[in-house]
């Protein structure tokens, strides 16, 4: 169960979304962008469908859009500021990309170093200095590994053909047996292919990916009444018990932390 002591947001900007927590426990979940986490207190186990390990305070982590992830403190509660920056902002760091092509995170973390300071300090300081953040973030991208691959590449297995499929914009059904029959195989064959793969069951999955894209249209500044309708949940209570499970937090925080913004 995802476990957070507090967890606030603020809109740096359109491409770049940052989230301050401290937290036991987070389930296993997902984002739609890149997540950037600086560790500032404390220490945490980090499971990921792509890698593992422990962190400490000064290091640096990252996940891919649709990378599901978990975190569990080594002790007292550790403490994040985490940055997602979008597509666009990764354009100004690393070589641009195809319309076709898909940008992958290789490094998994970056230990403790004067680059990943700079970017802690930037996150600590008193008064919030927003080019000194963008700055930062974008010396610590510089030091990151990347690869470029096609849709065809990532989508080999029946689980990476099952996330493209969940992930199109609203066309065609996402439940299992549907999913299932489009690609040619046993729904229970699916789910546990599923779910050794990514690390979730697709329905989890599914409902992820619809935070995902509640969150963005947070952002955008949509009511969250309106939101809960546009990504397909019953109502807002549904929105914020599945914005709870990933964030530990209800949808009204990351609304607020725009509107301040």
């Amino acid at each position: 169960m995802t476990r957070v002591d507090s967890m606030t947001f603020a809109l740096q900007h359109a491409d770049l979304l940052r989230a301050r927590a401290t937290a036991v426990d987070f389930d296993p979940h997902l984002h739609g962008t890149y997540s950037v986490v600086a560790v500032t207190s404390g220490t945490a186990h980090i499971w990921s469908s792509r890698w593992s390990r422990t962190v400490r305070a000064g290091d640096v982590f990252f996940f891919n859009p649709f990378e599901v992830h978990a975190g569990r403190s080594a002790g007292s509660p550790a403490r994040y500021d985490v940055l997602y920056p979008s597509e666009a902002f990764l354009d100004g760091c690393t070589a641009t990309i195809g319309p076709d092509e898909i940008r992958i995170i290789r490094t998994e973390v970056l230990p403790r170093s004067r680059t990943t300071r700079e970017l802690v300090d930037a996150l600590s300081a008193p008064v919030v200095d927003s080019a000194w953040i963008e700055e930062s973030l974008r010396q610590v991208l510089r030091e990151c590994s990347f690869s470029v691959e096609s849709p065809t590449s990532t989508s080999s297995s029946i689980a990476r053909t099952v996330c493209g499929l969940v992930r199109r914009d609203g066309r065609g059904s996402t439940r299992t047996d549907d999913l299932a029959r489009e690609i040619g195989v046993n729904p229970s064959h699916l789910v546990r292919s599923f779910r050794k793969t990514i690390g979730i069951p697709p329905q989890t999955y599914v409902r992820q990916v619809r935070v995902a894209r509640a969150r963005e249209l947070i952002c955008a500044g949509f009511e969250l009444n309106d939101v809960a309708q546009m990504v397909d949940f019953c109502d807002q209570p549904h929105l914020t018990r599945e914005f709870k499970k990933v964030f530990g937090v209800p949808p009204g925080a990351l609304s607020r932390g725009v509107r301040r913004n």
